[in-house]
This record gives C-alpha cells, structure tokens and sequence, in this order.
C-alpha cells in the first residue's frame, strides 16, 4: 500500500477511537485550505469525524481512498436533505485530500462549503453501498488525466454540448444530483447552464486544478472556485469544486461530484487560480 494512503487510513481510525491518539499523524505546521477548518493541527482530528461522518466507534466507509505519490484523496457518500423535496435526499460526495510529508499531514484541501456544511450524518450501513472498487488492471496515469482536463476544456469551457460524446462512455454513470443521469444528462446540462454556446475552447483549462490525484483507473481533480461572502460586497471565501471520474477504454465512464445542491457554487468573472 502506498505509504501516505496507509498514514491517512491510520490516522482516521485514531480519530475515531482515541483523538488524543493522533498526535503523531499531522504536523505542527499544517496548512488548511478552504474556509471554516480548524487552524491548529489539534482541531484537524474531530473536523475529520465530522466530516467523514464518524460515529461514537465507527467511521463509514468510504467510496474510495486513491493515493499517488504523497497525494491522498478520500470520497464519503453522506446523503443530504434535499431543499427541493422536504423529507428526501439527494447525493452528496465529501471529499478531502491529505499531502503528506515527513510522515505527517502536512496540507489538507476539503470539498466542505462553508455556506453549506453538512447537515446530515448517515448510519453507518448507509453509505456501503456506494463503494467504488479499483481495477487491478493497470493504467496510465497521465493520460487517464488529459482526459480529464481535455473533457472540462473542451465541453464546460467551450460551453459545448455536442463535445460531450467524445469524451463520456455510452453506459456513461452519473452520481451527482445536479444533473440528469448519463451522457444525454451531461449534454443537457452544457446546454442549459451555457445556452449561449459553444464558444471556441480556450487553449488551457480556465481553473487549473488545484488538486489531481490518479489511482488505478479513477482520477480527482479540485479546482479553486472563491465564494462571495454573504453581506460582504467585493470579497470571497475559498471554495474547492471536486469531481471524480473512473477512465475505461478512453473514455470516462462514470463520475462523482461534491457540489452540494443546497449551496451551487457562483462562477464568477476573477477566479483566483492556483496551482497545488
């Protein structure tokens, strides 16, 4: 196992049986991006049994846990109330990447809304089923994410509906309640969030991604997308959009978001770009 997914995986189970016991997984310096996390190295365990949706002796599992190099990105189904339908859910993805360094955690990144926090935590049976396995097959890394970035370049920056059969598997899995299941959802989505396009596809993606980690046959990528802070004009929160995508044939087959429906995120005309 790579190293750092196993230092994660370690410090998430002393997180949930004995917080004093992970003072040993993160460093004293740790740089938190995002908004509304813990400041200190300290408060990092209990922010993580939250949002990992940890119970009084057991954490939920996860849907996947990839790692590359000293990368590691968990992903936790944890249903949301849905504002559009009072007494359901919808799908909702949390994500987090750990950069570890010297045998500690040392950089986090969270999916984590501040104007949308979770407000519902599973039992721990219900996330199950969501698990997604890893093809033992192997894979190229590098061109499972030129995909992936020639896909958001090519269709959400060029506002193209009609690029996205190049790129989505026929049998194409959606697991985000934003959009309409499959490749036709993902059409119909360009077309009704862009309904002026296409427009020529700019030479590099418009928000580089903070955060690509690659694994067998998935791939994350987090791009930073500041907020406007409610009741303060001119200034914003920083906000990571997270998307996954498992890679087969060429093609991207299926797919996980953390947008959370209760909060979308605002694209707005200044994106801060940052490169991570």
């Amino acid at each position: 196992m790579n190293p750092a997914k196993k230092l994660v995986l370690d410090f998430f189970d002393a997180a949930v049986a004995d917080i004093g016991a992970t003072n040993d997984f993160v460093a004293t310096d740790l740089v938190q991006h995002g908004s509304g996390l813990p400041g200190t190295a300290s408060a990092l365990p209990e922010f993580i049994r939250r949002a990992s949706g940890a119970g009084k002796a057991e954490l939920l599992d996860p849907v996947f846990v990839i790692a590359e190099n000293d990368l590691v990105t968990t992903c936790y189904y944890l249903p949301q109330p849905d504002p559009r339908h009072p007494g359901s859910t919808y799908q909702y993805y949390s994500f987090d990447t750990y950069r570890v360094r010297d045998g500690r955690i040392a950089e986090h990144w969270p999916s984590s809304d501040k104007a949308a926090p979770p407000l519902r935590i599973p039992d721990p049976g219900v996330a199950r089923w969501a698990a997604a396995d890893l093809s033992p097959e192997p894979h190229d890394l590098a061109a499972g994410k030129r995909l992936v970035l020639e896909f958001c370049r090519r269709v959400f920056d060029a506002h193209d509906p009609d690029a996205v059969a190049e790129f989505l598997a026929e049998d194409y899995r959606q697991h985000a309640s934003h959009a309409l299941p499959g490749r036709d959802g993902v059409a119909q989505f360009v077309r009704d969030t862009f309904p002026g396009g296409p427009i020529p596809a700019p030479a590099e993606i418009s928000v580089p991604p903070s955060v690509v980690v690659a694994e067998a046959d998935l791939v994350v990528i987090a791009g930073l997308l500041p907020q406007p802070e409610p009741g303060l004009g001119g200034t914003t929160y920083p906000y990571y959009v997270y998307d996954a995508y498992r890679v087969r044939g060429g093609m991207l087959a299926e797919h996980w978001s953390g947008v959370n429906i209760a909060a979308p995120p605002v694209h707005g005309p200044e994106i801060v770009k940052e490169q991570g």
